[in-house]
Protein backbone atom coordinates (compact mmCIF):
# COMPACT_ATOMS: atom_id res chain seq x y z
CA UNK A 1 0.00 0.00 0.00
CA UNK A 2 1.61 3.43 -0.78
CA UNK A 3 1.56 6.29 1.77
CA UNK A 4 -1.04 8.32 -0.35
CA UNK A 5 -3.80 5.00 0.50
CA UNK A 6 -1.84 4.77 3.71
CA UNK A 7 -2.64 8.69 4.64
CA UNK A 8 -6.40 8.17 3.36
CA UNK A 9 -8.28 5.81 5.63
CA UNK A 10 -10.60 5.23 3.44
CA UNK A 11 -8.57 3.26 0.75
CA UNK A 12 -8.63 0.56 3.85
CA UNK A 13 -10.70 -2.70 3.05
CA UNK A 14 -13.98 -2.55 4.88
CA UNK A 15 -13.18 -6.17 6.84
CA UNK A 16 -9.66 -4.33 8.45
CA UNK A 17 -12.19 -1.81 9.51
CA UNK A 18 -14.09 -4.00 11.52
CA UNK A 19 -11.53 -5.48 12.49
CA UNK A 20 -9.62 -2.39 13.72
CA UNK A 21 -13.04 -1.30 15.52
CA UNK A 22 -13.49 -4.72 17.07
CA UNK A 23 -9.95 -4.39 18.15
CA UNK A 24 -10.27 -1.02 19.89
CA UNK A 25 -13.70 -2.19 21.86
CA UNK A 26 -12.53 -5.48 23.08
CA UNK A 27 -9.59 -3.18 24.65
CA UNK A 28 -12.42 -1.02 26.11
CA UNK A 29 -14.36 -3.46 27.51
CA UNK A 30 -12.08 -6.19 28.92
CA UNK A 31 -11.63 -6.83 32.61
CA UNK A 32 -13.93 -3.84 33.47
CA UNK A 33 -15.77 -2.72 36.13
CA UNK A 34 -19.30 -2.18 35.13
CA UNK A 35 -22.36 -0.65 36.45
CA UNK A 36 -26.07 -1.90 35.86
CA UNK A 37 -26.58 -0.70 32.69
CA UNK A 38 -23.59 -1.79 30.92
CA UNK A 39 -24.34 -5.31 32.56
CA UNK A 40 -27.32 -5.79 31.15
CA UNK A 41 -26.15 -4.64 27.42
CA UNK A 42 -23.35 -7.09 28.15
CA UNK A 43 -26.07 -10.09 28.65
CA UNK A 44 -28.40 -9.16 26.01
CA UNK A 45 -25.45 -8.20 23.32
CA UNK A 46 -22.29 -10.11 23.76
CA UNK A 47 -23.82 -13.59 23.48
CA UNK A 48 -22.86 -13.14 19.66
CA UNK A 49 -20.09 -13.07 17.34
CA UNK A 50 -17.33 -10.27 18.08
CA UNK A 51 -14.04 -9.92 16.38
CA UNK A 52 -14.21 -13.60 14.33
CA UNK A 53 -15.13 -15.09 17.74
CA UNK A 54 -17.82 -16.13 19.94
CA UNK A 55 -18.57 -14.00 22.98
CA UNK A 56 -19.43 -15.66 26.71
CA UNK A 57 -19.58 -12.89 29.28
CA UNK A 58 -18.84 -13.82 33.14
CA UNK A 59 -19.44 -11.27 35.78
CA UNK A 60 -17.70 -11.84 39.03
CA UNK A 61 -17.79 -9.02 41.86
CA UNK A 62 -18.86 -6.85 38.65
CA UNK A 63 -15.96 -7.29 36.45
CA UNK A 64 -16.74 -8.70 33.11
CA UNK A 65 -14.31 -10.70 32.07
CA UNK A 66 -14.67 -11.66 28.16
CA UNK A 67 -13.65 -15.47 26.94
CA UNK A 68 -13.77 -15.57 22.91
CA UNK A 69 -13.69 -18.55 20.80
CA UNK A 70 -14.27 -18.58 16.72
CA UNK A 71 -16.66 -16.23 14.16
CA UNK A 72 -17.52 -13.27 12.33
CA UNK A 73 -16.37 -9.27 13.46
CA UNK A 74 -19.63 -7.93 12.53
CA UNK A 75 -21.33 -7.57 15.91
CA UNK A 76 -18.15 -5.40 16.56
CA UNK A 77 -19.89 -2.07 15.75
CA UNK A 78 -22.76 -2.99 17.62
CA UNK A 79 -20.52 -4.00 20.66
CA UNK A 80 -18.71 -0.99 20.51
CA UNK A 81 -21.96 1.27 20.73
CA UNK A 82 -22.66 -0.25 24.23
CA UNK A 83 -21.70 2.87 26.22
CA UNK A 84 -19.80 0.63 28.93
CA UNK A 85 -19.29 2.54 32.25
CA UNK A 86 -16.09 2.26 34.41
CA UNK A 87 -16.61 0.93 37.98
CA UNK A 88 -14.22 1.89 41.09
CA UNK A 89 -16.44 2.64 43.39
CA UNK A 90 -17.14 5.92 41.37
CA UNK A 91 -17.99 5.60 37.56
CA UNK A 92 -15.62 7.31 35.21
CA UNK A 93 -17.44 9.91 34.87
CA UNK A 94 -17.81 10.32 38.05
CA UNK A 95 -20.94 8.21 39.01
CA UNK A 96 -21.86 5.55 40.93
CA UNK A 97 -23.47 2.03 40.85
CA UNK A 98 -26.54 3.01 43.13
CA UNK A 99 -28.95 0.32 41.40
CA UNK A 100 -30.78 2.95 40.18
CA UNK A 101 -30.89 4.84 36.87
CA UNK A 102 -30.18 8.21 38.20
CA UNK A 103 -27.83 10.74 36.92
CA UNK A 104 -26.79 13.92 38.35
CA UNK A 105 -27.36 17.13 36.74
CA UNK A 106 -24.26 18.94 35.80
CA UNK A 107 -25.74 21.48 38.03
CA UNK A 108 -26.73 22.10 41.40
CA UNK A 109 -30.40 22.52 41.16
CA UNK A 110 -30.54 24.86 44.52
CA UNK A 111 -32.96 27.59 43.40
CA UNK A 112 -31.32 29.96 46.10
CA UNK A 113 -28.66 29.68 44.35
CA UNK A 114 -29.06 31.05 41.18
CA UNK A 115 -27.14 33.56 39.17
CA UNK A 116 -24.24 32.66 41.90
CA UNK A 117 -22.78 29.47 40.80
CA UNK A 118 -19.49 30.45 38.79
CA UNK A 119 -16.95 27.86 37.48
CA UNK A 120 -18.68 24.54 38.90
CA UNK A 121 -17.35 20.72 38.97
CA UNK A 122 -19.03 18.11 37.10
CA UNK A 123 -20.92 15.76 40.08
CA UNK A 124 -19.12 13.51 41.99
CA UNK A 125 -20.69 10.54 43.33
CA UNK A 126 -19.90 8.81 46.94
CA UNK A 127 -21.52 5.89 48.41
CA UNK A 128 -21.60 6.36 51.84
CA UNK A 129 -20.02 3.86 54.10
CA UNK A 130 -19.52 3.03 58.03
CA UNK A 131 -16.25 5.18 58.12
CA UNK A 132 -17.99 8.00 56.64
CA UNK A 133 -20.51 7.96 59.60
CA UNK A 134 -18.39 7.33 62.64
CA UNK A 135 -18.23 10.13 64.71
CA UNK A 136 -14.94 10.12 65.45
CA UNK A 137 -14.11 10.42 62.27
CA UNK A 138 -15.57 13.04 61.45
CA UNK A 139 -15.43 13.46 57.76
CA UNK A 140 -16.16 12.22 54.59
CA UNK A 141 -13.66 10.79 52.23
CA UNK A 142 -14.06 10.97 48.41
CA UNK A 143 -12.23 8.94 45.41
CA UNK A 144 -9.46 10.38 44.78
CA UNK A 145 -8.78 10.00 41.19
CA UNK A 146 -12.31 11.63 41.08
CA UNK A 147 -10.84 14.68 43.37
CA UNK A 148 -7.81 14.95 40.85
CA UNK A 149 -10.13 14.87 37.95
CA UNK A 150 -13.09 16.97 38.49
CA UNK A 151 -12.70 18.96 42.11
CA UNK A 152 -8.84 20.15 41.81
CA UNK A 153 -9.14 21.85 38.72
CA UNK A 154 -11.11 24.68 40.05
CA UNK A 155 -8.56 25.64 42.44
CA UNK A 156 -6.54 28.75 42.75
CA UNK A 157 -2.53 28.64 43.85
CA UNK A 158 -3.02 29.61 47.18
CA UNK A 159 -6.06 27.39 47.49
CA UNK A 160 -3.81 24.19 46.31
CA UNK A 161 -0.97 25.64 48.46
CA UNK A 162 -3.16 25.35 52.08
CA UNK A 163 -5.25 22.19 50.92
CA UNK A 164 -3.46 20.39 53.61
CA UNK A 165 -4.13 22.56 56.37
CA UNK A 166 -7.84 22.82 54.68
CA UNK A 167 -9.83 25.31 52.66
CA UNK A 168 -12.97 26.81 54.41
CA UNK A 169 -16.20 25.65 52.39
CA UNK A 170 -19.74 26.50 52.46
CA UNK A 171 -21.81 23.56 51.50
CA UNK A 172 -25.63 23.73 50.68
CA UNK A 173 -28.02 21.30 50.60
CA UNK A 174 -30.65 21.08 48.04
CA UNK A 175 -32.87 23.66 50.01
CA UNK A 176 -30.34 26.41 50.12
CA UNK A 177 -28.84 25.33 54.10
CA UNK A 178 -25.69 26.21 54.52
CA UNK A 179 -23.37 24.37 56.57
CA UNK A 180 -19.46 25.38 57.40
CA UNK A 181 -16.80 22.26 56.54
CA UNK A 182 -13.68 22.13 55.85
CA UNK A 183 -12.21 20.89 52.34
CA UNK A 184 -8.62 19.10 52.77
CA UNK A 185 -5.97 16.26 52.46
CA UNK A 186 -4.77 14.17 54.54
CA UNK A 187 -0.90 14.19 53.63
CA UNK A 188 -0.54 10.62 55.27
CA UNK A 189 -3.01 8.62 53.35
CA UNK A 190 -3.82 11.06 50.61
CA UNK A 191 -7.72 11.22 51.16
CA UNK A 192 -9.72 13.83 50.11
CA UNK A 193 -12.09 14.83 52.43
CA UNK A 194 -14.91 17.17 53.65
CA UNK A 195 -14.28 17.53 57.70
CA UNK A 196 -15.44 19.74 60.37
CA UNK A 197 -18.79 19.79 60.15
CA UNK A 198 -19.61 16.81 58.27
CA UNK A 199 -20.75 14.82 61.74
CA UNK A 200 -23.46 17.74 61.70
CA UNK A 201 -24.69 17.16 58.27
CA UNK A 202 -25.25 14.07 58.21
CA UNK A 203 -26.81 14.01 61.49
CA UNK A 204 -29.22 16.37 60.56
CA UNK A 205 -30.24 14.74 57.05
CA UNK A 206 -30.52 11.26 58.45
CA UNK A 207 -27.99 9.52 56.31
CA UNK A 208 -26.75 6.09 56.61
CA UNK A 209 -24.83 3.78 54.63
CA UNK A 210 -27.65 3.31 52.22
CA UNK A 211 -27.21 6.39 51.11
CA UNK A 212 -25.33 7.64 47.95
CA UNK A 213 -24.43 11.73 48.06
CA UNK A 214 -24.02 13.77 45.12
CA UNK A 215 -21.15 16.21 45.74
CA UNK A 216 -20.74 19.57 43.16
CA UNK A 217 -17.95 21.90 44.02
CA UNK A 218 -18.06 25.61 42.50
CA UNK A 219 -17.16 29.05 42.97
CA UNK A 220 -19.42 31.92 44.40
CA UNK A 221 -19.21 34.53 41.82
CA UNK A 222 -20.35 36.89 44.29
CA UNK A 223 -17.73 35.81 47.28
CA UNK A 224 -15.57 34.21 44.98
CA UNK A 225 -15.27 31.62 47.86
CA UNK A 226 -15.19 28.00 46.85
CA UNK A 227 -18.71 26.30 48.44
CA UNK A 228 -20.21 22.75 47.48
CA UNK A 229 -23.98 21.29 47.29
CA UNK A 230 -24.76 17.87 48.47
CA UNK A 231 -27.82 15.76 47.45
CA UNK A 232 -28.36 12.40 48.46
CA UNK A 233 -30.66 9.82 47.49
CA UNK A 234 -31.44 5.89 49.36
CA UNK A 235 -30.57 2.81 47.17
CA UNK A 236 -30.70 -0.39 47.31
CA UNK A 237 -27.55 -2.56 46.41
CA UNK A 238 -28.28 -5.61 43.89
CA UNK A 239 -26.28 -8.26 43.64
CA UNK A 240 -26.00 -9.89 40.00
CA UNK A 241 -25.01 -13.42 40.63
Amino acid sequence: MNQNSMANGNNYPEELKKQGAAALALTCIKNRRLDKKAKANLHKYLKTTYLGKSISVQVNNNAAEINTSSSSPSSAAEAANLNLVEDNGAHGDGYVDGGDDYKPPDIPPVRNLNGVIGNCSKPLEKKLTNTDLKVNQCRLSMNRGKVLELLVPLLNEEEYRVLKEGIPVTVYDLDGNTFPMSFKVWSESKYYVLTSGWTKFHQNKGLTDKHVVTLWMFRHVETQKLCFVISWREVIAKKIK
